[in-house]
């Protein structure tokens, strides 16, 4: 009740721990939800109509001593009006929000008989969730927090980037069904046309659905702390194969994952597609997207990853390891760009040995001169492998849909 009331009380640990009560037969499981959801009734009923006495005038004067300041109210308001009725069903487990929902209700006049129906049912499916919760885990309800930190943290960026998606698939509704309707018109009608185009994007995205699944399991492994046996055996065959006179190379080798010489590969992959790019615009578009990859994507990972495992020296510091995402990335573009433009069989073969042996050689390079673990490079190429072949089915799927225009507009009678 009281933290419905805007007192800053963790409920989420205390109904867990209600739970675990229940879990030791001191509590029965239904009259705890029941009493623990009408104090929530009893919560947001208050705060709902302390916002209907005093009204936006009020809050929007004093508010921001409360934490209800114009801002957080237009916010809200933002929130109301897109989601609806279905804010006050899952409010209450957003931090932060579930505070202020029931007082902005009052503020904005929202007929309370509405307000209460969605709201109360909202605290009870609140109130039930952790207190099952702690019922189900027990003894481990303490660390069930730390473990629904890692997986509420991963859920809510999974959710932000389905958000993404469906905001980009929204604004861009008719111009994405009309290049869908084109591919698939197309792809079937004429499968010879343009086949090198549709066997690279059949290939990325086999590559990038295999990737995708060795991530999930590694961040599995990586949260369980699972990785000890990999790095040790993979620490015994690299230095095992490789002895003392090995260094000079090794240290070689280390040096082609220097931004300098990465830098020299990206002049090159740019120069080759001015010179050699099918549709030039779109393949320096996701070139660039590429690098920005490369960028931003390793440090941001590192970040969230050091978050949810509250940066316990237990767990690496970096993973994925950021140096390894960049020079698959890389790389592999520059890999892939040689092979989609030229027509030499040699020249072709001779580039992918090279690009492989170049990454094998510093992952190589950086187990043997323990700079970092081989768990955090192989995750550092896995992700990196994730973007740069997401990169290029895009690529190649903008490059099929331009084609496919260009063809049935040169069809048409002039």
């Amino acid at each position: 009740m009281l933290e419905l009331i805007i007192v800053p009380i963790p409920n989420e640990i205390l109904m867990s721990y209600v739970g675990f009560l229940v879990y030791q037969h001191k509590l029965n499981l239904y009259l705890t939800i029941l009493f623990g959801g009408l104090g929530g009734i009893v919560g947001v009923s208050i705060s709902y109509w302390i916002g209907y006495k005093l009204g936006k005038p009020f809050f929007n004067k004093y508010g921001s001593k409360i934490h209800m300041g114009p801002d957080k109210i237009e916010k809200i308001a933002k929130w109301n009006k897109k989601y609806g009725k279905g804010l006050l069903l899952f409010s209450y487990f957003i931090p932060g929000v579930r505070h202020i929902t029931s007082i902005f209700s009052g503020i904005t006049r929202i007929p309370f008989k509405t307000f209460a129906i969605f709201a109360y049912i909202g605290v009870f499916i609140w109130v039930g969730t952790f207190i099952s919760l702690g019922n189900i885990f027990g003894p481990k309800w303490e660390s069930f927090h730390n473990e629904a930190k890692v997986y509420v943290t991963l859920a809510c960026i999974g959710i932000g980037i389905i958000y993404l998606a469906y905001y980009l698939i929204k604004t861009n509704r008719k111009k994405i069904k009309e290049n869908i309707l084109l591919l698939i018109e197309n792809t079937f009608n004429r499968f010879n046309s343009f086949l090198k185009t549709k066997l690279v994007i059949f290939g990325a995205l086999i590559a990038f659905i295999g990737l995708i699944f060795l991530i999930v399991g590694m961040i599995q492994d990586f949260i369980a702390n699972e990785f000890e046996q990999f790095n040790s055996i993979t620490n015994t065959i690299i230095m095992y194969a490789f002895n003392e006179r090995w260094k000079p190379v090794m240290t070689l080798f280390n040096s082609m994952s220097n931004w300098k010489v990465l830098l020299v590969f990206i002049l090159f992959t740019a120069v080759w597609i001015s010179v050699k790019g099918g549709i030039k615009r779109i393949e320096f578009l996701y070139f660039f997207l590429s690098i920005l990859g490369a960028v931003f994507l390793g440090k941001g990972l590192n970040i969230l990853f050091h978050y949810v495992t509250h940066g316990k020296e237990l767990f690496s510091q970096s993973f994925p390891n950021e140096q390894a995402l960049s020079c698959s990335i890389i790389y592999s573009f520059f890999m892939y760009e040689i092979i989609r433009h030229s027509k030499s069989t040699l020249l072709n073969l001779l580039t992918f040995l090279i690009v492989i042996f170049i990454l094998l050689a510093i992952a190589a390079s950086e187990i043997y001169l323990g700079i970092h673990v081989p768990s955090d490079f192989a995750a550092g190429y896995a992700f990196g492998g994730v973007w740069v072949c997401f990169m290029i089915l895009l690529l190649e799927v903008s490059r099929l849909i331009k084609l496919i225009k260009e063809t049935d507009f040169s069809k048409q009678p002039k």
